[in-house]
């Protein structure tokens, strides 16, 4: 009966319904948490009088626990369905944001984020990319940008929740967020699907027997233990980790940019808004570039961006410099995601595309667990911020040449 309805819908492929849905929550979770959290950190601070490094623990919880879990996210989906998956983590991040507003303890913080980062893993971007990239293959790269603007779109939210704040203060502005992913979220993920063939439909929309050139849409599948037996699986798993270090650290900006001498008002602009312009069509370059050119090379671009950026950023001291920093910083966040998405699928197929990529994020999330919790702790002994992100601007500089070490699985690196 469900497959029936929608082949009936023939004018829109179901596939990009589940893109729309998929922006939705990634627009959501990354306004709120990914990008938001950073409001919310000198508030918290300020309250509890916690060291910034022991209040970046939160941010590195969802890293360690997204490594934990995530490999777990593929394995329910296969079993499960996104749908189920989705719906399950969308009330944890309700439930987590809402006991998170009740903190008044370090342990009771702990227990909230917890709650919250479990929620984020089963719920937002593994499930919404693994759906995505289920439902397409020829135009993967163009799906899964589409589907990672919502991140970009969740960056605009963040002047808007510093506002919240400033009126309703952070815990109650914690609960509005929480009834909010509930209103919002639910609907979203009684939206995803499995494969398109579950519903007698085919990738992209395209029939491979009556296609006239039918060879656009062969892929090479791979298992995962097949992947994980590869160098491509560790080396490309390793080098996105290393990248990680950069974007993990972005619970920082904003109480950076305010120990440089800026409001948090403007801070909240710069990040919410400057970087999320750069952000947002990096995005979009991605899905207009993605399925024409070598992914690796644009991933290359995008990590020399980020590296570029965050280098401004350390020396930045008035606003004519933070304009190059946002221009870098976002373009080369927008490029990245949604191409080591794409790039993902090219090298290991649909069939074990939630399992392996839950794996690389796993890789990627012991690297992400360092930075945030490094940058505060290099705060706390250096007493700024800009040594930090120097340090980490040239460590992650590792994941440039590193790119041109991966190659697709043949029989030479099996």
């Amino acid at each position: 009966m469900m497959g029936s309805q929608l082949r009936k819908s023939k004018k829109i492929f179901y596939g990009w319904w589940i893109v729309i849905a998929g922006t939705i929550v990634n627009a959501v979770a990354t306004g709120t948490y990914w990008h938001g959290f950073g409001a919310f950190f000198d508030p918290i601070v300020d309250e509890f009088k916690w060291s910034r490094a022991l209040t970046s623990i939160a941010p590195a919880l969802q890293r360690s626990e997204g490594a934990a879990f995530g490999p777990f996210v593929g394995v329910a989906i296969n079993k499960f369905g996104p749908r189920n998956v989705m719906l399950f983590g969308i009330i944890l991040c309700g439930i987590g944001f809402i006991t998170l507003s009740h903190t008044n303890s370090l342990l009771w913080f702990f227990i909230s984020t917890s709650i919250l980062t479990l929620g984020l893993t089963f719920g937002t971007f593994l499930v919404v990319s693994t759906s995505v990239a289920n439902w397409f293959v020829q135009k993967r790269a163009l799906a899964l940008s589409a589907a990672s603007t919502g991140s970009g779109f969740g960056g605009f939210l963040v002047p808007a929740l510093i506002w919240l704040i400033s009126i309703q203060g952070w815990r109650n502005s914690l609960e509005i967020i929480g009834i909010g992913f509930l209103i919002i979220g639910i609907p979203c993920a009684l939206v995803m699907r499995s494969k398109p063939e579950d519903y007698g439909m085919f990738p992209d929309n395209i029939d491979p027997k009556s296609s006239k050139n039918p060879n656009l849409i062969k892929e090479k599948n791979y298992g995962t233990k097949e992947a994980l037996k590869s160098q491509t699986f560790w080396i490309f798993a390793t080098v996105l980790g290393i990248s990680q270090l950069m974007m993990s650290a972005n619970v920082h900006l904003i109480p950076a940019l305010t120990s440089f001498g800026f409001t948090r008002q403007i801070s909240g602009y710069i990040i919410g808004i400057g970087v999320n312009i750069t952000n947002f069509s990096g995005r979009i370059l991605s899905g207009l570039f993605g399925d024409r050119l070598n992914k690796k090379h644009i991933l290359t671009f995008a990590f020399f961006c980020q590296c570029i950026g965050l280098v401004i950023f350390s020396y930045s001291t008035n606003m004519f410099q933070l304009v190059f920093f946002m221009f870098f910083w976002g373009l080369g966040f927008g490029l990245s995601v949604p191409t080591r998405l794409a790039i993902t699928g090219d090298y290991f197929g649909r069939t074990n595309y939630g399992t392996i990529l839950s794996l690389i994020m796993t890789v990627g999330s012991i690297f992400g667990v360092i930075s945030p919790v490094a940058v505060g702790w290099g705060y706390d002994v250096l007493g700024n911020y800009r040594q930090p992100f120097l340090i980490l601007a040239l460590i992650s500089s590792i994941s440039i040449p590193g790119m041109y070490f991966i190659q697709p699985i043949d029989n030479k690196s099996k």
